[in-house]
């Protein structure tokens, strides 16, 4: 799976959801041309198992909200054999037959017949299934299979239309030098944050790091040796900060981080890592000026704001950015 595909469920992406309406058409419609009781577009996830991302929605459909709870990676489903072969798969009756012994969809729900067929990202990378479910034995034709491959196509191509997207929108909120989000990136993460900290009463904490005597790099050793610096310093914020938290580059030599916290320690000891980090940063640019015995120094600030938050994000970056003005002069006396 590319990069850009972040989050675990991707139909849970905003970006997706005109997408979702039309895959709700396409199973609905499935099902009334199938005679099935069910079709699906399940999602599947490597490290969380499958879920059932949309669903038919008929009287005979015992779930007809999607599934909450992802179906484990060894389940024994009918999806997990198109998953693991990508390849369409039919079972027409699935009773009395050993390797569907332990299948929860046939023991549990009673659904004896499957059709399935993968779904697939541009790379080839498996999305997940369409697929039908019936609870008596079917005789599908050819023509019915061809039916769902068109059904196929059509969710597959939501998916390439999807992945242009995100590299688009990554391209226009990523810092190219350094690879976290630029300024656009990270306020527009930061907002996000901001809404969700005042909706679930949490604390927001701001890092400002600032790469201390980027001339000095620049004239020292030269302009390759200053980059290297600055792409040190992305590499040791983004190693060092927590999963909850968002990074960027927000200037020519300054960085921000943000996240949820309990109090003013949580950010100090991100500081901490970053600078320890840097300590034994050992950067080697071809063509220096003359060796490099440095590694970067930053100056910090950080700032906490409790709640309720009544502060806009310009007025939390401020107050930050004073912060680390505070430490960069302390730094300097």
């Amino acid at each position: 799976m590319v990069s850009h595909r972040k989050l675990d469920w991707i139909t849970q992406d905003e970006a997706i959801a005109a997408s979702l309406e039309k895959w709700q058409r396409v199973v609905d419609l499935l099902t009334k041309l199938l005679g099935a009781d069910v079709c699906y577009v399940v999602e599947f996830n490597k490290n969380l198992g499958y879920r059932a991302a949309v669903t038919s929605q008929t009287p005979e459909n015992p779930a007809p909200d999607a599934a909450d709870h992802p179906a484990p990676l060894d389940s024994n489903i009918y999806c997990r054999q198109v998953v693991e072969t990508k390849m369409p798969f039919y079972e027409p009756d699935a009773r009395n037959k050993s390797e569907w012994a332990d299948n929860p969809e046939l023991t549990e729900e009673g659904f004896v017949s499957y059709l399935g067929t993968p779904l697939l990202w541009p790379d080839g990378e498996v999305f997940g299934t369409l697929c039908a479910f019936d609870k008596k034995q079917t005789r599908y034709d050819a023509t019915l299979k061809q039916l769902m491959e068109v059904f196929r196509d059509l969710i597959e191509a939501d998916l390439r239309l999807y992945e242009q997207l995100q590299i688009m929108r990554d391209l226009s909120m990523t810092d190219p030098m350094t690879g976290l989000n630029n300024r656009a990136g990270f306020e527009l993460l930061a907002q996000q944050k901001i809404r969700i900290a005042k909706r679930y009463h949490h604390h927001i904490g701001i890092i400002f790091i600032d790469l201390d005597n980027l001339k000095h790099w620049n004239d020292e050793y030269g302009h390759a040796a200053g980059d290297a610096a600055l792409r040190a310093v992305g590499q040791a914020i983004s190693e060092c900060i927590r999963e909850v938290d968002i990074c960027g580059r927000i200037g020519g030599d300054e960085f921000a981080v943000l996240g949820y916290v309990r109090n003013r320690g949580d950010l100090t000891t991100i500081i901490t890592r970053v600078r320890n980090t840097l300590d034994h940063a050992k950067l080697t640019v071809p063509n220096a000026k003359s060796p490099i015995h440095d590694t970067p120094q930053i100056s910090c600030g950080a700032s906490v704001f409790f709640d309720p938050i009544d502060k806009s994000l310009d007025e939390m970056m401020a107050a930050a950015d004073l912060e680390m003005y505070r430490d960069k002069k302390n730094r300097r006396s």
